[in-house]
């Protein structure tokens, strides 16, 4: 008996890529099979003669799709049918800061999620941050710090949080250690920055606001976690979006 693996399942917009006229590649993230690219068309409508077609709110980058899916030829890109959104945000694309965040989040995420394993609580990290900043009103200009912080631990290469008590402590970026002697090469920081990094360590969405760092502190902050990044992870290469969001909240 033909076994058509007709699957319903949910997942993370990351990016899209126009295929044809109507067709969409879309590049996601399920808790079900981890990293996948299927096919999906536009629907077709009254304007469907129309160039001026603009990108349904179900394919915005970040957006929270279900979906159903043919798996069953594995030499082809599953084509993905009756995709909607089942979770519709208020302001994450809408608001101008926020979008600001969706576009470097969702860049970076691209970058770190290689792996084609499931992980559903990896899954429900992200799918419950961008949650949280879409209703939240207020003090979120930390978000970016937290989100990339948090995820250090999903994909295996969180700082450890206990350092030496002693407050001429170095952290090195490349062991990803404490050390009372400063490293010789030059990925590190001094003990300053090393005692700064602790309580980002500490950091949550519902705490952040606690924390009060300026312009400079969270530019800074911002580009010690993209230098640990690279460090670690050697394909991920340069964040387009670094910038922008470094002038708007860093």
């Amino acid at each position: 008996m033909h076994n058509t693996q007709h699957q319903n399942i949910r997942g993370i917009v990351l990016r899209t890529i126009k295929y044809g006229e109507s067709g969409v590649v879309v590049d996601l993230f399920t808790p079900s099979h981890g990293r996948m690219a299927v096919m999906t068309y536009r629907r077709s409508g009254s304007a469907s003669n129309s160039r001026r077609r603009t990108r349904p709110t179900y394919l915005m980058p970040l957006s929270l799709v279900e979906m159903e899916c043919n798996l069953a030829d594995r030499q082809r890109m599953p084509r993905a049918t009756n995709m909607t959104s089942y979770h519709t945000f208020t302001s994450l694309h809408s608001h101008p800061l926020k979008s600001t965040i969706v576009m470097f989040v969702a860049e970076f995420l691209t970058k770190v999620l290689r792996e084609e394993t499931p992980d559903p609580l990896l899954y429900q990290y992200i799918e419950q941050s961008l949650m949280w900043l879409d209703t939240s009103t207020s003090q979120y200009s930390n978000f970016h710090l937290v989100f990339l912080m948090r995820m250090t631990h999903f994909i295996g290469i969180e700082p450890p949080s206990h350092a030496p008590s002693t407050p001429l402590c170095y952290f090195d970026l490349m062991d990803s250690e404490y050390t009372t002697l400063q490293p010789l090469h030059q990925h590190f920081l001094p003990p300053e920055e090393t005692s700064r990094l602790r309580y980002i360590l500490h950091m949550n969405y519902d705490n952040m606001h606690l924390y009060p760092l300026s312009h400079n502190q969270r530019r800074r902050i911002l580009e010690i976690i993209n230098t640990y990044y690279s460090l670690h992870l050697p394909s991920f290469g340069e964040l387009k979006s670094l910038e922008v969001l470094r002038d708007i909240f860093a």
